[in-house]
């Protein structure tokens, strides 16, 4: 039997994956329909006076030796795929700005790097950055933020081989409007220069000039930074960004920020987007799906996490009869699935389910419920009790967001869609109609025990597989009969779960606010169904929508999910493997 269940199961995640997989693989196309790769090598294209940087600034000119200084400042960076080189260009250091204990050097560079990029990416693609430091050593590039001009290049223990130009320090135009552009090959490493002219009305104009020279600085004779490159799609007429401009950029991207960043609430500049790394899109998609933040740079390829999500467990872990797999909670030394009758534990699995709701394909939601007769109700369909989280609008408190669907599953596999038919945001509660009957429920009757504050236990249903997690504790303290407070140590999963005592007796649902559980007690409930059901009997509208507003002295705030970058804690020889390649 057990061998016959676990076959199945296999065969149902197969099945799965390969819905996601053409899915994935339709969505990737819509994204990118003109994704074809060029079939011809590049070939980095080397310019300016041969021979040594020195000579080759005393031949445009230059009287002062800049040559050490200017080298400092300039990169190359060159995309490759395996071994493959796609693309190259050169990098400017900036200021790093953000305090962290990490080694972190930023580069500036042309918007044409991420065109690159974005021009050659596939589902599982493995393209990478190289940057080539002065002295030629190598370090890996993480390309990240940028905008319709230029592009950030962030790399690791870069400090002892470049030096970030100083942004404060503003040349003006050389009065002869002479200026001189520099690159790095990225094959040689060499420092490449060529004189230039600059023009009263900002046009640059240059002797000779390739695509290695996007991304790097223009300085006049005497060394001094002007701007950087942007692109030269017709090399007779090459773009710039000028120092003004660019500090203006850095500032807006929140480079140039000192102060510790913190990610609650991260959200983009406008006119500022993020790089999905490399090997990372189909995680992406999942993310969006499920309606969480999109990460800041660097935070997905430095290992970083997602908290106060719906799919965090708690307690101890409860699979269903015939699972093949044991199930365990590697963050929980609970027992308490032990404690409980075997009957209790019957009636538990077979009455509390996982609710979800959605927003076109985009989950807006997730909790746990529990089957229930409607108190004073006799012949009546069961519907499921739950918290008013899950119908909530965008602002979480004034209103429903009435666009949402609403998904119920029991475990291990029945599943139907639900529809509202009421809630009261006050005591943040809602009633959810079944579209189709569920075989072998076992619904709650809520009128059936008193209220017995023993030892209690929150339950809920792990949002991912659906298995049951129970967690024991005790009720601290009940408010005017209707809220108490208990040590259950639950978390958003476990919202609109119930609160049971060890007799299985309901004693009220959960919630949880990011600090503790609190639940509303049985007795508030049924109070508030039988009004309901009664105003439902009068007005001959059994299977209306019907709801009660906010109530301004009561709040039910839900931890919001956010990223946490353990980077910028750690020190720095604890740099853990990023995923994919090992940091050089």
């Amino acid at each position: 039997m057990a061998v016959h269940v676990l076959c199945l199961v296999r065969k149902e995640l197969l099945a799965l994956r390969a819905i996601q997989d053409a899915e994935y693989e339709r969505i990737f196309k819509l994204e990118h329909p003109d994704q074809v790769p060029s079939s011809i090598p590049f070939q980095e294209k080397e310019f300016g006076f041969p021979g040594s940087p020195d000579k080759a600034l005393q031949a445009l000119g230059v009287t002062k030796d800049i040559t050490a200084h200017l080298s400092n400042i300039v990169v190359s960076l060159a995309l490759f795929e395996g071994d493959k080189v796609l693309f190259a260009c050169s990098g400017v250091a900036v200021p790093s700005g953000m305090a962290c204990k990490l080694d972190l050097t930023r580069f500036v560079t042309s918007r044409r790097l991420v065109d690159e990029f974005n021009k050659n990416r596939n589902l599982d693609d493995k393209l990478r950055i190289d940057v080539c430091l002065p002295n030629n050593r190598h370090r890996d590039g993480f390309l990240g933020l940028y905008d319709e001009r230029i592009a950030i290049v962030t790399s690791c223990n870069c400090e002892d081989y470049v030096c970030p130009v100083d942004l404060d320090l503003q040349a003006p135009r050389p009065s002869d409007g002479k200026i001189i552009a520099a690159a790095r090959a990225s094959e040689s490493g060499r420092l490449m220069v060529t004189t230039g002219y600059l023009t009263v009305d900002g046009d640059a104009s240059w002797a000779q000039i390739t695509e290695a020279a996007l991304g790097g600085p223009l300085i006049d004779h005497d060394g001094k930074f002007l701007g950087v490159n942007i692109h030269n799609y017709n090399a007779e007429s090459p773009s710039f960004i000028s120092l003004r401009v660019l500090r203006e950029r850095l500032e807006h991207f929140q480079i140039l920020n000192t102060e510790t960043i913190d990610f609650r609430g991260y959200s983009l500049p406008p006119g500022v987007f993020s790089t999905v790394p490399s090997g990372f899109w189909r995680r992406i998609k999942r993310l969006k799906s499920n309606g969480y933040p999109m990460p800041p740079p660097l935070v997905l390829e430095f290992n970083g996490e997602l908290l106060n999500t719906f799919e965090e467990e708690f307690g101890e872990l409860r699979a269903w009869k015939d699972y093949p797999y044991k199930v365990t909670n590697p963050d929980s030394w609970e027992y308490v699935w032990g404690l409980l009758p075997r009957d209790v534990v019957t009636n538990i699995s077979r009455s509390v389910v996982k609710l979800a709701s959605f927003n076109g394909s985009v989950r807006s939601f997730a909790c746990t419920g529990l089957i229930i007769k409607w108190p004073g109700t006799e012949g009546m369909r069961p519907v499921i009790l739950t918290s008013a989280s899950l119908v909530r609008g965008p602002d979480g408190h004034s209103d429903i967001d009435k666009n949402l669907t609403i998904h119920v599953f029991l475990p291990p596999g029945q599943h139907s869609k639900g529809t509202l038919i009421y809630y009261h945001l006050g005591i943040n509660l809602a009633i959810v109609s079944l579209d189709k009957g569920i075989h072998g429920i076992r619904p709650v009757d809520l009128c059936r025990k008193e209220d017995l504050f023993e030892p209690v236990v929150a339950i809920g249903r792990q949002i991912e597989e659906g298995f049951l997690m129970a967690t024991k504790g005790e009720v601290r303290c009940v408010l005017r009969s209707d809220y108490g407070l208990s040590t259950c140590k639950i978390n958003k999963a476990g919202i609109g779960g119930p609160l049971i005592n060890l007799d299985g007796a309901f004693v009220g649902m959960n919630h949880y606010d990011g600090k503790e559980a609190c639940f509303l007690c049985r007795r508030k409930i049924v109070e508030i169904l039988k009004k309901e059901i009664n105003r439902r009997v009068q007005s001959g509208s059994m299977g209306m929508l019907h709801g009660v507003g906010p109530n301004e002295h009561t709040r039910w705030p839900v931890p919001q999910p956010y990223w946490r970058h353990d980077l910028l804690d750690v020190d720095l020889y604890e740099l853990p493997p990023h995923i994919g390649r090992t940091l050089m």
